[in-house]
């Protein structure tokens, strides 16, 4: 077998990974932890401040997946989080424990523990020979993690690939994308049918959904396939009725922002904060999303968001509201002055328009915001 070295022209300058996170905790943790990991890393050294909103958007994950890589590494110890009213607010890296190896170490490591898994096995009976779950059983059984994907190698993608079922998938799978898959496709698709226990006949349907919305990114998929999983959907039926039962708000806010088509999933998480975490009424919402359109001529749910958590900071949660407020803002301010003959302040006072004056401090917090992840 040839080794390969890997060097570099340039000066790195950046990011620091620990050779123990490598040897004791990237090789078994899901990818997408390990990019919300690294992300945190690359936060650090910068010393800049980020939202899970942010974040979602720029590893094209949804905020309940980054929320989840929070929480393993929080498990694995590798970070400790501060919550306030409910939401994360303070998010602190720990060292790393554990040796670094070698990859010749660790290759033996690991063949030790394969070794050493195998005997246990065949000394200890399994749980269908006994009638009781083991303790590793039983938490599985009892809660409801999102299952971590495997990786296959091409190799063993070949030896599922000839099953006819799984084979005949690739084939539709093909035709809908007009493309070739990837191993990394592959690796996907049996991660939906093995991990996430979705038939064949349910997973066609999901690309199909996902291809007729114009979303042809495994990524995506993955996400909606999680989110079904969340919801035990097992049949096609069930999916159809799931995706028809979207909120009708959720439709009124796509509308609003001139998008027809099913919200992606992180799409969902805002307009799900927004209706039932902050409690905004449907029409606020809206009135944020033409501000949006007004503001910078495209839909953007983080803009709508940042307009509305100014309005929350102003307890404002009605259309009604927004109007009083703003009403108030382009009020003349008037000054008491009993002496109606001291004519020292008579001056012309200055006209401002306060929603101009709003949407330049708004964009402006929105280009902070994005600057800082």
């Amino acid at each position: 077998m040839n080794y390969i070295k890997v060097t570099t022209t340039y000066p790195t300058g950046g990011t620091l990974l620990p050779n123990a996170f490598v040897d004791n905790y990237m090789i078994r943790a899901n990818g997408e932890y390990i990019k919300v990991y690294i992300y945190l890393l690359r936060m650090v050294s910068d010393g800049a401040n980020f939202s899970i909103p942010c974040l979602a958007d720029v590893l094209e994950l949804t905020e309940r997946d980054v929320t989840r890589a929070l929480k393993y590494w929080e498990k694995e110890s590798l970070l400790r989080m501060e919550l306030k009213d409910g939401e994360i607010s303070f998010i602190e890296l720990l060292p790393v424990s554990g040796n670094a190896h070698s990859p010749a170490q660790t290759s033996e490591t690991q063949s030790a523990r394969q070794q050493t898994a195998q005997t246990q096995s065949a000394a200890v009976p399994s749980a269908s020979q006994t009638g009781h779950l083991t303790v590793k059983e039983q938490t599985v059984a009892g809660t409801e993690a999102i299952p971590a994907m495997k990786t296959l190698s091409p190799a063993e993608l070949q030896r599922k690939s000839e099953d006819e079922r799984f084979s005949y998938l690739l084939y539709v799978c093909e035709m809908f994308l007009g493309k070739p898959l990837t191993c990394t496709d592959m690796n996907t698709l049996l991660y939906m049918i093995e991990d996430l226990k979705m038939s064949c006949e349910l997973v066609e349907y999901l690309v199909e959904h996902c291809v007729s919305n114009g979303k042809k990114s495994f990524r995506y998929m993955q996400s909606v396939a999680i989110n079904w999983y969340e919801a035990n959907i097992q049949t096609p039926d069930e999916a159809k009725a799931y995706s028809k039962n979207f909120r009708k708000e959720y439709y009124s806010i796509m509308r609003a922002f001139g998008l027809n088509q099913n919200p992606a999933p992180v799409q969902e998480e805002y307009m799900k904060r927004w209706l039932e975490t902050d409690g905004f009424d449907l029409p606020l919402i809206i009135e944020a999303c033409n501000r949006t359109i007004n503001a910078i001529n495209k839909p953007s749910f983080p803009y709508a968001d940042t307009i509305l958590k100014h309005w929350k900071d102003n307890h404002i949660v009605t259309l009604e509201d927004a109007k009083n407020f703003h009403v108030q803002q382009k009020a003349p301010k008037t000054f008491a002055n009993n002496n109606n003959q001291n004519n020292m302040h008579n001056f012309t006072q200055r006209d401002y328009d306060f929603d101009a004056l709003e949407q330049q401090l708004l964009q402006k917090q929105f280009a902070d915001e994005l600057m800082e992840n």
